[in-house]
């Protein structure tokens, strides 16, 4: 009798303990996720390497402002227009490349826009005004069935996270108010259509993960070993970030 109480017992306390695990995950307060780097690309910045995205055959790196198209194992293909205002996040969709542009002043800017560019032959093609929905920058950029997320990008580690939801004529459909605070704001931003998440990213190591409804209670905490910037999904188990720093492009497991 006394060694079935002791079963029961250890049965009812592993139960506790994984419904305690599962909540405090849920509730974004475990760090458990990493990203081990697979691979590594040397890609020389004159100006601040900025947002990074892919079509599976080609990688694009936005500069500070200047966007440049490389093939996978780094040779460059073609360099885009240089232009004025500061440029962030970009993102590859039916080919194009939508980049996150902004005045980026730390007193705040009413320049809030997206650009559109060919992604062949890198030409700009396109202008969004998004200005109504940005204080101060427009930082990731994500595209999730046919609509548009923008993430806001801040001077200080005091606002909590923004993302605006546009529809594909960047017709504004809601502002999500995340519930953590990304040093400076989001940097980067990615759709993982396979966990229906979103994996955000901020100037510093911590990043995180948010259902693909962008609900607070689904947020997932990270942690990388180097202040991440832009990333962008090659496929199912890669993702390729930008590591500014570093000047080079980090292909890390996706876990």
């Amino acid at each position: 009798m006394k060694h079935i109480l002791i079963t029961i017992l250890v049965v009812l306390l592993v139960g506790c303990a994984s419904r305690s695990t599962q909540a405090t995950s849920e509730s974004g307060q475990q760090k458990h996720l990493t990203m081990p780097i697979k691979n590594r690309l040397l890609i020389p910045s004159n100006d601040g390497q900025q947002g990074v995205a892919t079509d599976g055959k080609f990688i694009y790196v936005q500069n500070t402002q200047q966007l440049f198209k490389y093939q996978l194992n780094g040779q460059l293909v073609v360099k885009g227009p240089r232009l004025k205002l500061h440029h962030g996040g970009i993102v590859f969709a039916k080919g194009r490349i939508y980049a996150a542009v902004s005045g980026c002043e730390r007193n705040g800017s009413d320049e809030h826009f997206v650009h559109v560019y060919d992604a062949t032959s890198l030409e700009l093609i396109g202008v969004h005004d998004v200005r109504k929905h940005f204080t101060v920058c427009a930082g990731g950029i994500a595209h999730r069935d046919g609509h548009f997320f923008v993430a806001e990008s801040f001077f200080d580690d005091d606002h909590s996270d923004r993302i605006v939801e546009f529809d594909s004529t960047f017709r504004h459909i809601k502002t999500h108010e995340i519930n953590f605070k990304s040093p400076f704001g989001i940097q980067g931003l990615e759709y993982l259509p396979s966990r229906d998440q979103f994996q955000v990213h901020s100037h510093g190591k911590a990043f995180y993960r948010i259902n693909g409804r962008l609900e607070n209670d689904s947020l997932i905490i990270g942690q990388s070993g180097f202040d991440l910037q832009d990333l962008t999904r090659l496929d199912r188990e890669t993702l390729i970030i930008n590591h500014r720093q570093a000047e080079s492009l980090e292909f890390v497991e996706i876990r």
